[in-house]
Formats: C-alpha cells, sequence, structure tokens
C-alpha cells in the first residue's frame, strides 16, 4: 500500500513557517510517491504476464514470415492396417542341385565348370563339373590295394585248401601207415617172445640132461624177458597212437584248418573293403558330373547372408559337401520369402491375405495368402545387430509369365480392415510424454492444439478414437507450429495406450516412410503404436 500523507519535517535546517521549505517538502513527497507506484505496477506486470502470454497462445495464428501450413481434412472412412515388408521371390518347388562328393578336409571342392545361370536346360542336360583330379589319383592307389588283397585272398584260400588235405591225408594215409606200422611191431614182438619162450624150454630139458651151461640157460631167459618188454612197448605204443597221439594230431590239423579259413574270411573282409572303396572312388568321380534331373532355368544357389560382394557359386569357387549349388524352380509355384521385424511379428499369422508387388513388373499387383511363419529369427544380414527378423512364406496365386526367382519385391499383408473410421494422416500426429496432440485450424487463420486418443495405423493414417471429428482441417507436420501454441495440460481422461517399445519403433519407421513422401514436410515424426 502507497503512503498517501505528507512526509514529516526532518532535520533542523528549515525554520517552521517558511515558503521555500514548504514547496520543497511538497515536490519530494511527489517524487516519492510517484516511484513507489511505478514499482508497484512493474511488480504486477511481472507476476501477470506469464497468465496473459500462456492464455494467448492457447490459439495463435502464424507469423507473416511463416509459411502457411499444409492441411489435411479429418475424414471417416474404410481403414486398412497392413504389414508392408520387402521380399525376395522364389520357388516354393525346386529341384536342387547339390554337391554330393564327399569333403576333403575343410576346404572342399572346386568348380571346374557351370552353365551360366538363366540358361534353361532339359533333363539330363549338362549343369556343373567338379575337380576329380585328386579322386583319380586316390583310384589308382586303391586299385593297387585292391590287388594286393585279392592276392592275399587267394593265398588263404590255398591254406584252407591245404588244411582240408592235410586232415584227409592223415586220417586216410598217415595215420593208417603208423597203425600199421605199430602193429606190425607188435605182431613181430609177440612172434619173437614165442620163439624165446619155446627155445627156453627147449634149453631147460636139455639142461636137466647136462647138454646146455647154467650161463646159456640164463642167456635165453634174458631173451625171452627182452622179448616180453619188447612186446609190451609194441602194444603201448599202438594205445598211446589210438588213445592220445590220434586226437593230438586231428586237433592241431583241425585248428590249422580253421585259423586257415579265419584268415582267408578276414582277407575275404578286406578285399571286399577295398572293392566297396574303390566303388566308391569310382561313385564319386561320377558325382563330379552333375546333370539336371528336370527341365527348368538354372538359378545359382548364392547365399542372400553373403555381404562380401563375390559370388559364392562360379567357376573356380569351392564348394562343400551337400552344399547347394543350382536351384531349378518350378515357375508355376511361386511364393514370397519376407523378413518380417520382430516388432510386427505378432501380428503376422497363417491365412492372411498379401498384395504382392515386384519391381520388375511395377504395374502388376499379384495376390498371395500367408502359408508358413517362422518361429525362430533368421541370421542377421548386418553384423553386430540386435534387430531380429523373421521369414514369412508367401503363396502367390496366379504368378504371371516372366516371374523369376530371386527377384525383389514388396508385399503388404492384411493384418486388419475396418468398414468406417475417424483417421487423419500419420504426419498429422505429433507426440509429447505418452500423449498424442493435433493442430486444428479455426477461423482467422488460428491454430489450436487438441488432445487425441490414437488407435490402429498403418503406413500412411492413424485411426482417432477421441478428441477430433470428420471435416476438421489439421495441420501436417505439426512439429514446425508447436511453437506457437500451448498444448493442453492432462485432464486424466484416458487416452490411447502408451506405445511398446517395439511397437513404438514400428510404427515411426512408417511414419519416417511417409514423411519422406510428403515435399512439404522436411522433419520425421515421433513414434505412433495402437493402443
Amino acid at each position: 500500500m502507497l503512503d498517501s500523507s505528507p512526509p514529516e519535517t526532518a532535520g533542523p535546517a528549515f525554520a517552521p513557517g517558511s515558503v521555500e521549505v514548504g514547496e520543497h517538502r511538497t515536490r519530494a513527497w511527489r517524487k516519492s510517491r510517484g516511484l513507489k507506484f511505478g514499482l508497484a505496477i512493474a511488480a504486477i506486470l511481472a507476476v501477470a504476464s506469464p497468465l496473459i502470454f500462456k492464455r494467448s497462445k492457447k490459439t495463435q495464428t502464424w507469423s507473416a514470415e511463416q509459411a502457411p501450413p499444409v492441411t489435411a481434412v479429418v475424414v471417416t472412412a474404410p481403414f486398412l492396417q497392413e504389414v508392408v515388408e520387402r521380399g525376395e521371390v522364389e520357388s516354393s518347388s525346386n529341384i536342387e542341385a547339390r554337391c554330393e562328393v564327399q569333403g576333403r578336409g575343410s576346404l572342399g571342392t572346386a568348380i571346374i565348370q557351370i552353365v551360366p545361370e538363366g540358361t534353361y536346360v532339359n533333363k539330363g542336360d549338362f549343369l556343373v563339373k567338379l575337380d576329380d583330379s585328386s579322386l583319380r589319383s586316390d583310384l589308382v592307389q586303391q586299385q593297387i590295394a585292391c590287388n594286393t588283397s585279392r592276392a592275399s585272398v587267394i593265398e588263404s584260400q590255398a591254406e584252407v585248401e591245404s588244411s582240408k588235405l592235410a586232415l584227409k591225408e592223415y586220417e586216410s594215409g598217415t595215420f593208417r601207415q603208423e597203425e600199421q606200422t605199430m602193429e606190425s611191431e607188435e605182431f613181430v614182438a609177440k612172434e619173437n617172445l614165442r620163439r624165446a619162450e619155446e627155445y627156453l624150454r627147449y634149453s631147460e630139458r636139455l639142461a636137466t640132461r647136462g647138454y646146455v651151461t647154467e650161463v646159456q640157460l640164463e642167456a635165453d631167459r634174458f631173451s625171452v624177458e627182452k622179448s616180453r618188454k619188447e612186446l609190451d612197448s609194441a602194444i603201448t605204443k599202438l594205445e598211446v597212437l589210438h588213445r592220445l597221439t590220434k586226437q593230438k594230431t586231428l586237433n592241431k590239423l583241425r585248428a590249422d584248418g580253421e585259423i586257415a579259413d579265419a584268415r582267408l574270411k578276414s582277407r575275404e573282409n578286406s578285399h571286399a573293403l577295398d572293392d566297396e572303396k574303390l566303388d566308391q572312388i569310382k561313385a564319386q568321380i561320377d558325382k563330379c558330373i552333375i546333370h539336371a534331373s528336370t527341365a527348368g532355368q538354372v538359378v545359382y544357389a548364392n547365399d542372400p547372408r553373403n555381404t562380401s560382394g563375390e559370388p559364392l557359386i562360379a567357376e573356380g569357387k569351392l564348394v562343400r559337401e551337400r552344399q547347394m549349388i543350382i536351384r531349378l524352380p518350378d515357375p508355376a509355384r511361386m511364393q514370397v520369402v519376407a523378413r518380417i521385424n520382430e516388432s510386427r511379428i505378432d501380428r503376422v499369422k497363417v491365412g492372411m491375405k498379401v498384395r504382392v508387388k515386384v519391381d520388375a513388373f511395377a504395374n502388376v499387383e499379384m495376390l498371395g495368402t500367408v502359408r508358413e511363419v517362422s518361429e525362430y529369427p533368421l541370421p542377421s544380414l548386418i553384423p553386430y545387430t540386435t534387430i531380429k527378423e523373421y521369414a514369412t512364406e508367401i503363396d502367390i496365386h496366379d504368378p504371371p509369365d516372366g516371374l523369376r526367382a530371386g527377384m525383389t519385391s514388396q508385399v503388404a499383408i492384411e493384418v486388419r480392415k475396418l468398414d468406417k473410421a475417424v483417421q487423419v494422416p500419420l504426419q498429422a500426429v505429433i507426440q509429447r510424454d505418452n500423449r498424442f496432440f493435433c493442430l486444428v485450424t479455426l477461423e482467422g487463420d488460428r491454430i489450436e492444439a487438441k488432445e487425441v486418443a490414437v488407435g490402429l495405423s498403418n503406413e500412411k493414417s492413424v485411426i482417432i478414437e477421441d478428441g477430433v471429428f470428420a471435416g476438421q482441417a489439421v495441420v501436417l507436420a505439426p512439429q514446425n507450429y508447436e511453437d506457437l501454441v500451448s498444448l493442453p495440460a492432462a485432464t486424466g481422461k484416458p487416452k490411447a495406450k502408451p506405445p511398446t517399445t517395439a511397437k513404438a519403433a514400428s510404427l515411426a519407421a512408417r511414419k519416417k516412410k511417409a514423411a519422406a513422401k510428403t515435399a512439404a514436410i522436411p522433419t520425421a515424426l515421433p513414434a505412433l503404436a495402437k493402443p
């Protein structure tokens, strides 16, 4: 509050009742009151000016230096939500020509000759020739090994036959000879014993008459004992021959026969393995030349993940065992393999309708159906990236003539279709702190910020569930005019759900594409997401 009373007299310099002193007091009081009043006004303006300024920015016009904003009308129209991605055309029924030559180390087999890509071949025509020089060297070495093992087999066969003959020889010849010899010895020993006994009896009769001396008689008795011992020895030999020697010899001969037979089988198996390996080498040499198993157009099986810039299939390149070299696609059964970003793969289902455009046929639109969605991500084409993509196979209905495998295409998978929905272009929506706004044009070249609730979105438009209505004009690229208005304060009224990171990234990419098509809008829009 300002003090309007005159100031009291201070100091002894002025005498009471003096006219000069009174005028001086009056001027000082007026000067002091004017200064205080000015300070108070300045303080009031400093406090009230932000409120006045903020209230005035709720609706504002653009300046003469600024270009008039580009606008679009909020419309109620059919809405189609699609997942748009790039893909590659290939045949769903491919006859594959693979390298069937077994790997030799870690390098593989070199391609010596190959038909040019795009060549039309008939069944049985030449496709690829692989290097067989090392195989032919192995063939010569293996033929030597086969001949050596065959000689060993023949030797073992002779040993087996010899063992059989030795067994038969002993049983029918050698044993009988030894038996007869021992029987003869026994017979002679018996005869000698009989003669010695007769001679001893004769000597004993003579000795009783005194014609034979006692010494001679003892000699005759010794002769009898000797003959008896020789007979016992002959009998023992014959018994040993029958009971032991025969069995021992038979066992040895039979064992020799079994050993020879086992050696023969071992060498036969070894020879069979050598022959089998020889046949394998011959088969590998035959597989070095690949012919077409059916008619078709030659397509090299180059890996799209190859980022080196050099083709994997060409003359002089190395191929591994079971590596695909050539495809012969069926032109009547074509498909597109699209790489769907992980932020949109949850929307794609088997059986969804698809629109397919091939870069080579810009004016031709083909129809297709999602046949399969992979459960696992594809290997990344870009090193050291965390973005995952999933393969989606799309059958093409009635492929046109001239459609070839390897062509680049664009697919638009129909996710959801609405007959009627309030919608605005993607470029008309701005996001701030998980809230969405549109700038609406009013009469008198004024614009006003409106908070909106967004729904589904596609590559061009986004559904508006609340905030604006059909027929209103909204500003495209509102971020260029954001400084002219104040965004409404949060009212607590539920709006669209905040976008997840993956969906926000997906919609941000679509908005970026849409912004690039609008020449009057230089700045990309922030992310949008379906609730």
